[in-house]
């Protein structure tokens, strides 16, 4: 029988009641002075962790296979490194290293890879 592992949105709450509890936080200050309340801070951080982690286990799973190319999904309008980034990744091939260096472009990204044991670069 598998442990029921609650779902990264699920966490966020708990994440947010926590920091308001310990350490009477309310907001996050973000480096270009931006406040976000703690609670969306935590929803943003529990999905962009979750999503390196989902991408790295495809990414070692790919390896192990002995696969070294894979095709990324993602948004159309989202690039490798961030919105702005004219390199789009939707629909295009990478190495397993490039991929492992650029699991996600931003937060909430939803960036996936799929293992190409058919492709060259």
């Amino acid at each position: 029988m598998y442990a029921r592992i609650p779902a990264p949105c699920a966490q966020a709450p708990r994440l947010a009641r926590r920091f308001a509890a310990e350490h009477r936080l309310t907001h996050v200050v973000y480096r270009n002075g931006a406040r976000m309340p703690v609670r969306a801070w935590a929803e943003a951080a529990t999905l962009t962790k979750s999503a390196v982690a989902y991408n790295a286990g495809t990414l070692n799973r790919t390896r192990e296979a002995g696969v070294t190319i894979v095709e990324v999904f993602d948004g159309l309008d989202c690039g490798w490194t961030s919105h702005q980034d004219p390199d789009k990744a939707a629909r295009t091939l990478r190495t397993v290293e490039e991929a492992a260096e650029g699991p996600i472009s931003h937060p909430r990204c939803r960036r996936a890879f799929g293992p190409r044991p058919d492709a060259e670069l």
